[in-house]
């Protein structure tokens, strides 16, 4: 499986299956935060592009899912138009710890008949450790090492009004803050993360009246193989429903080949050019 490919479904994934707490630092996207995560779940609309002068046109990505906070779980089905590789579908499913994909080529790529593949983006460890907490949507991840979160405006998520926030995030400071709470092996890989991207990645998040956030959107930049053009995300997410407490399940062990060792080896690999 190309790296390039793995890396555009890991953060697309990862971004839509997360969720963290932010550290109660008594700014507006902080407490925002705190209140979406005391829905019990809520349903979610997304939309992605991807551009770089590696790729002939954008490739563009569509779709939906669901989280249900009581049981920890996220579902999401994703469309990706790639213009090298073609329509890919993909099914995931994540329960804080880990997330699991499949569908083309994701399943025909794997060993031994497997049908899922596994991947552990914090070497194991749950939201709730690798972010100090847990929270309501993706983009709110790294927040907790956004410096700077302004109010850009007022703008309405279907239907709803919302105040605009945004901020940058620094991946090496979120690092550090792991290296005083004693998790060196967290701060190694987010201290990593920070030496592959060339910019910090920015963050807007839209919240409503209620304090609850109605829209997320995350703009970075991110590396591919080794001598080749940076690729850049700009992903939206919009979650409404919320109460909707979905019931879902994960994928039988069987079925699942675990492709963590081989994601860490890649990114060891890139952070060593």
């Amino acid at each position: 499986m190309k790296l390039l490919f793995l890396l555009l479904v890991l953060v697309l994934v990862n971004s839509l299956l997360h969720r963290e707490e932010e550290p109660l630092d008594l700014n507006p996207v902080a407490a925002a935060a705190e209140r979406t995560r005391e829905e019990p779940g809520a349903r979610f609309t997304m939309e992605a592009t991807y551009t770089s002068t590696a790729l002939p046109r954008p490739m563009s990505a569509h779709g939906g899912g669901a989280y249900n906070s009581e049981t920890g779980l996220s579902e999401a089905r994703l469309t990706m138009d790639s213009p090298i590789a073609g329509r890919i579908e993909i099914e995931a499913v994540g329960d804080g710890t880990s997330f699991y994909m499949r569908g083309n080529p994701i399943s025909s790529e794997l060993p031994g008949g497997k049908e899922w593949m596994k991947v552990e983006p914090f070497l194991g460890h749950s939201q709730e450790e690798a972010m100090l907490g847990s929270d309501a949507a993706s983009s709110l991840q790294m927040l907790s090492s956004a410096s700077g979160v302004q109010r850009v405006g007022r703008e309405k998520v279907r239907g709803v009004p919302t105040r605009r926030f945004r901020a940058e995030v620094g991946l090496d400071e979120y690092g550090a803050l792991l290296r005083e709470e004693g998790k060196d092996d967290l701060a190694e890989q987010y201290e990593e993360y920070a030496t592959l991207m060339p910019t910090p990645p920015l963050v807007e998040v839209w919240i409503d009246s209620q304090g609850i956030v109605r829209r997320n959107r995350m703009v970075m930049t991110m590396p591919t193989e080794p001598g080749q053009p940076s690729l850049q995300m700009d992903m939206r997410m919009d979650l409404y429903d919320f109460g909707a407490q979905p019931a879902i399940q994960l994928p039988d062990d069987s079925a699942v080949f675990d492709m963590t060792p081989v994601v860490e080896e890649q990114l060891d690999a890139l952070a060593e050019q």
